[in-house]
């Protein structure tokens, strides 16, 4: 039996704040989400946080905007995926220029990601050891619990600004959501055309290596390959046969390098391709040896970035490295990407190893071929 009219409208209106991005250009999905999610669910989510932030005395602190000489605090919070910290944070590539300084608060499992900064001045991993009183207001990215506790306990009667508020639950182009936001909380005033074309996931540029890991590459131009991954959907279990397709394809010109990255759960997959033989490669494995820092410029100085959907492949995107990159039926590319990455997308109707490996190495040939001139 469907609702009455003003029920239905009722909850329309409380799911809209946690479902619909209010920047019409930003790739989401809430229609989708919506089908299987029930609204009330998200209604009583939403009223639960807005009750949190009224009965904290914290809903009286948000200001809308924020001024371009404010000292910033920058809290992020209740994540602790390296793709979301990336992608959630690329906003602040637009603030290279702004006269007030920013810092950021963030886990600890996450603080190694933005050190270095070129935007943030500092990054704490601990709130107890931000001192308030050498900031003006605090930037929130979301209103989650645990970013609401440490507002509360720690900056209680700083101002602050959210930039993605209450929204929750559906998928999202989440580094064009951080530049939308980010321009419209700090004031910028750019529109949609230029935000979409300057989108883009963001850490600071750096292809300068340590003597030790230059002396271990390949002679001449290399595709870096991202071993392991997370989750069994989106970790390839095909790379010998491609590797073995891209060799037998192999002509002059192409890279004959081929440089393995990625963390220790990638550690079997590249000990095998370690010891397989190919005619023209020249393999060389960093897998677990490296900072993720380290990894980001390896793949800067890469002919090619290829990998699944993770957080190695976002990082791959703040390089100017194309890349060819693999997603599980689950993860669509264009919530993922933007332009600016230079990705060619390959996408299975199941898992990422569903994908043939001699597409994806016919797939790598034709990305080469298309940046001739990171062949150099």
């Amino acid at each position: 039996m469907p609702l009455p009219r003003f029920i239905t409208r009722r909850l329309e209106a409380l799911t809209e704040p946690s479902t619909r991005i209010p920047y019409a250009w930003v790739y989401h999905e809430p229609d989708v989400f919506m089908q299987r999610t029930s609204a009330f669910t998200v209604a009583k989510k939403y009223l639960h946080r807005r009750l949190r932030l009224a009965m904290s005395g914290q809903l009286r602190h948000e200001v809308r905007h924020v001024a371009p000489q404010a000292r910033v605090l920058w809290i992020y919070g209740g994540k602790h995926s390296v793709g979301d910290a990336v992608m959630d944070l690329s906003g602040r590539a637009l603030l290279r220029s702004r006269e007030g300084p920013i810092d950021l608060l963030i886990s600890p499992g996450l603080k190694a990601v933005f050190e270095g900064d070129d935007i943030f001045r500092n990054v704490f991993d601990d709130p107890a050891a931000v001192n308030p009183a050498e900031y003006d207001v605090v930037v929130m990215q979301e209103f989650n619990y645990p970013t609401l506790r440490i507002k509360r306990r720690f900056f209680a009667t700083l101002p602050f600004a959210c930039l993605f508020r209450f929204f929750h639950g559906p998928d999202r182009n989440q580094t064009q959501f951080s530049l939308a936001a980010v321009n419209d909380v700090f004031g910028l005033g750019l529109g949609p055309d230029e935000l979409f074309a300057q989108a883009k996931p963001y850490l600071r540029e750096e292809t300068d290596l340590p003597a030790a890991v230059v002396n271990q590459l390949p002679s001449g131009p290399f595709v870096v390959l991202a071993m392991g991954g997370v989750e069994p959907r989106r970790t390839y279990a095909h790379w010998r046969a491609c590797l073995d397709a891209y060799d037998a394809a192999y002509a002059p010109g192409l890279p004959t390098g081929i440089v393995l990255l990625g963390s220790g759960n990638g550690a079997d997959a590249a000990r095998a391709l370690m010891e397989a033989k190919f005619r023209h490669l020249e393999m060389v494995s960093f897998v677990g040896q490296l900072t993720l820092r380290d990894a980001k410029r390896v793949i800067a100085n890469a002919s090619l970035f290829v990998g699944a959907d993770g957080g190695l492949m976002h990082v791959a995107h703040t390089t100017r490295a194309p890349s060819v990159t693999l997603f599980a039926a689950a993860e669509p590319p264009y919530l993922r990407l933007t332009p600016r990455c230079q990705s060619t997308p390959l996408q299975t109707q199941s898992d990422v190893s569903a994908l043939d490996p001699t597409e994806l190495a016919e797939t790598i040939i034709a990305a080469l071929a298309s940046h001739p001139q990171r062949l150099r």
